[in-house]
C-alpha cells in the first residue's frame, strides 16, 4: 500500500454546524434540550462549549475582580494553606491531635466553638490549653463560634498577645465575628448583629493597624450549606451578609475598602466538581464587584476564601467512600483557587474522627499538592470554555438572587422574615425527591450498597440541635431499621426473588432489584429459573419471608405473573411485587394480587418503606 501523505486538515474535528447537524439527526426529531444537563439554581449545563460561549478572560490572575485568582502566580508562590477543623469535645485530646497534625503536614488549624457542635472554650485559661502546642506566630489559627461571636474573638485576641508577644505582624487567621451566622443559627432574638458590629469595630481598626493578617470578620456559609442550600443560595447570601457587614461597619466608623480587608469568607465544595470550581471563581467576581461599587481599591477587593468539604455529601454508611468524596472536592477546590482549604475526615458523621481519618484527610491534601503538583499551575481552570462561561452564569444567578434579597432589606430582615426557611424548605424538598428517585445517586447508599458492611465505631457526639442536612438520610434511616430487624431476630428482612426465563434473560433486572432491595436493607434470596409456578412456590416456603419478587423479562409476565402470584400466595406470600413498569397490564396485574412496582424513576424510599412495612420492620 502506498504512502498516504496526511495533513492537519485530516486530524480537524468537525465545525460545530457539521457536530449540530450531526446531533440533530441522531436525536431523531427530539428537541436539543434532552442533551442539557439540570444544575440546582436554575442552571444547566450545555452539551457543547465554544469559544463563542466565554472568551478568555482578559485579566491575568492577581488582578480585579479576580475571577482567576488574588495572586499573580495562583498556588506557584507557595500553595494554598493546608487547614483541618477540629470540633472535641475532648478538650485535652483535641490539643494533642493539633500537636500531632501541625508536626505531620497540617499548616492551619480552624476550631469550630460552641457545644454541641463543637470545643467548648468557656475562658482564657480554656483556650490557652488548648493551644499550648501550637505556634502562633507561624500557625494561622481561625475561629467559627456558633453562637456568641464577639467573646472568643477577645479570648484568641488575649491568649495570642501572651504566647506571640511583640510578633503581631506575623499572626494569621481570623477572629470569626460572623454575627448573620449567629442569626441563622439561634434567630433575631438571641443575636443583635448591628450592635455587634458595632462593638466589633474597634477590634478591626485595632488588627488593621497591629496586625493585618489577622482578620477580624468572618462570612460562612456553613448555615446555609448544612441546612440543604443549593450553591447559587449559598454564594448569594454569603455574599449577600458581606453586603449588610460593609453598610453596617460603615455606619459605625469603618470604611469599606478596611472592612473588606478584614474578613474571610468560607464557603462549603459540594460533589459537583465542575460547578463547585465556578462556584468559588463567581464569588471572588461577585465580592470584587460589590467592594468596587461601595468604593474600595482594588486591592481591597481580592477576597480572602477558605474551602472546605460539604458535610451534607457524607454518609454514615459505607463512610470509607467519603474518602473519594473529600479528594473530588478538595481537588475542585484547589483548582478553583481557594486560599486555604480544609478536608473532612471521612468518618466526622460518626461521631469525634480519630488520628487516622484525620491523617487521611491531610494527606489527601498533600498528595494533590505535592505528587499531583496542583501548586505548580497559575489557575488551572482559566481558559475553559465550558468553566468560564459557568462562571458567568453562576455570578449572574446568585447577583439576581442577591438583588432578590436587598430587595427584601438585606439578608437579616430576610432571615427574620423566615424567606430564607422558606427557600431552604423548598430547595430541600426538591432535593429529597431526587435522591429518593435516585435522579441524584449516592454511593454505598442508594446505589451498590454494601449490605454486609462491617461498621465504623467512632466516639458519639451529644447532639441537642440538628445537625447538617446530610443527603442520604433518608436512605440510611432504612438500613438503621434493618439492622435493628436483625439484632432482634438474628437475620434480615428477606424477599424471595422468583427470577423467570433463563439466566442471560433476567441477569440485568434481578441484579438491579436485588441491589434496590439492599438499599432498604433488604437481603434478597434468588433463585434463578423455574420449572413452573409450583416449583418457585415449593422453594418460597423454605426461604423464611413473606415478600416475593417476580423478576424477568417483560415478554414472560402476562402469562407467568398471575400464575406464579397465585401459586406465591397459596405458599404464604403476603406481599408480592414485580419487576419493572407494568404498563397496560397494571390493572390486569393488581387484580392477579401484586402489590407494588419496583422500576427505575419510582420514589424508590417511599417502596422500601412501604416493604418494611409489609415485612414488620421498624
Amino acid at each position: 500500500m502506498a504512502d498516504v501523505p496526511l495533513t492537519a486538515a485530516d486530524f480537524a474535528p468537525p465545525s460545530v454546524e457539521e457536530w449540530r447537524r450531526l446531533v440533530d439527526k441522531d436525536l431523531k426529531g427530539k428537541p436539543f434540550t434532552v442533551l442539557q444537563s439540570p444544575l440546582e439554581g436554575g442552571l444547566s449545563l450545555q452539551p457543547l462549549y465554544t469559544p463563542q460561549d466565554a472568551p478568555a478572560p482578559s485579566e491575568p490572575p492577581g488582578v480585579a475582580p479576580y475571577v482567576r485568582g488574588t495572586h499573580p502566580l495562583g498556588h506557584t508562590e507557595g500553595g494554598w494553606l493546608l487547614c483541618q477543623e477540629y470540633a472535641g469535645p475532648d478538650l485535652a485530646a483535641t490539643a494533642d491531635a493539633l500537636r500531632d497534625d501541625l508536626e505531620r503536614g497540617t499548616q492551619g488549624v480552624w476550631l469550630l466553638l460552641d457545644a454541641p457542635h463543637g470545643l467548648d472554650v468557656k475562658d482564657e485559661s480554656t483556650l490557652e490549653r488548648l493551644l499550648r502546642h501550637v505556634p502562633l506566630e507561624r500557625t494561622p489559627v481561625h475561629l467559627e463560634p456558633a453562637s456568641d461571636v464577639l467573646r472568643p474573638a477577645s479570648l484568641l485576641l488575649e491568649v495570642m498577645a501572651k504566647k506571640a508577644g511583640a510578633a503581631k505582624q506575623s499572626l494569621r487567621g481570623s477572629l470569626g465575628i460572623d454575627p448573620i451566622a449567629a442569626l441563622a443559627r439561634h434567630g433575631a432574638a438571641k443575636v443583635d448583629v448591628a450592635r455587634t458590629l458595632t462593638e466589633a469595630a474597634p477590634i478591626i481598626t485595632s488588627l488593621l493597624k497591629d496586625a493585618p493578617g489577622l482578620r477580624a470578620l468572618l462570612v460562612s456559609s456553613r448555615p446555609w450549606a448544612d441546612a440543604g442550600a443549593t450553591s447559587v443560595h449559598e454564594l448569594a447570601w454569603s455574599i449577600a451578609t458581606g453586603v449588610e457587614y460593609l453598610r453596617e461597619l460603615e455606619r459605625a466608623g469603618v470604611s469599606p475598602g478596611d472592612a473588606a480587608r478584614s474578613m474571610q469568607f468560607a464557603l462549603s465544595v459540594g460533589g459537583q466538581f465542575f460547578p463547585e470550581i465556578a462556584k468559588l471563581r463567581a464569588a471572588r467576581l461577585l465580592w470584587s464587584k460589590v467592594v468596587a461599587a461601595s468604593g474600595g481599591a482594588p486591592e481591597s477587593q481580592a477576597m480572602v476564601l477558605h474551602a472546605r468539604t460539604a458535610s451534607a455529601t457524607k454518609t454514615r454508611r459505607d463512610p470509607w467512600v467519603n474518602i473519594l468524596r473529600g479528594t473530588a472536592e478538595s481537588f475542585a477546590a484547589v483548582v478553583a483557587g481557594a486560599d486555604s482549604v480544609s478536608t473532612s475526615p471521612f468518618d466526622e458523621p460518626l461521631g469525634t474522627p480519630d488520628e487516622q481519618s484525620r491523617r487521611l484527610a491531610r494527606n489527601t491534601q498533600l498528595i494533590l499538592r505535592d505528587e499531583s503538583s496542583l501548586n505548580r499551575v497559575a489557575d488551572p481552570a482559566g481558559g475553559s470554555y465550558y468553566l468560564e462561561q459557568l462562571t458567568g452564569e453562576f455570578a449572574r444567578a446568585a447577583w439576581a438572587e442577591l438583588q432578590r434579597i436587598e430587595a427584601l432589606g438585606g439578608i437579616t430582615r430576610a432571615i427574620a422574615q423566615g424567606d430564607v426557611a422558606r427557600v431552604l424548605t423548598e430547595t430541600r424538598t426538591a432535593r429529597d425527591k431526587a435522591v429518593r428517585t435516585r435522579k441524584l445517586p449516592i454511593v454505598g447508599v442508594s446505589e451498590f450498597p454494601h449490605l454486609h458492611e462491617a461498621p465504623v465505631q467512632r466516639e458519639a457526639r451529644a447532639v441537642t440541635s440538628p445537625g447538617p442536612v446530610r443527603v442520604a438520610e433518608a436512605f440510611e434511616s432504612l438500613r438503621d431499621a434493618s439492622d435493628r430487624y436483625h439484632a432482634a431476630h438474628g437475620v434480615r428482612p428477606r424477599a424471595f426473588m422468583a427470577n423467570l426465563g433463563t439466566v442471560a434473560e433476567h441477569t440485568a433486572r434481578s441484579t438491579w432489584i436485588a441491589n434496590v432491595l439492599a438499599v432498604g436493607g433488604i437481603e434478597a434470596v434468588e433463585h434463578h429459573g423455574f420449572a413452573d409456578a409450583n416449583a418457585a412456590a415449593e422453594l418460597f416456603a423454605k426461604a423464611g419471608t413473606t415478600l416475593a419478587v417476580i423478576s424477568g423479562p417483560d415478554a414472560l409476565y402476562p402469562e407467568a405473573v398471575p400464575a406464579y402470584v397465585a401459586a406465591l400466595k397459596a405458599k404464604g406470600a403476603r406481599t408480592l411485587a414485580v419487576a419493572g413498569r407494568p404498563g397496560d397490564h397494571e390493572a390486569a396485574f393488581r387484580a392477579a394480587g401484586v402489590d407494588l412496582f419496583l422500576y427505575a424513576g419510582a420514589d424508590l424510599f417511599q417502596l422500601l418503606k412501604t416493604l418494611h412495612t409489609h415485612l414488620g420492620v421498624a
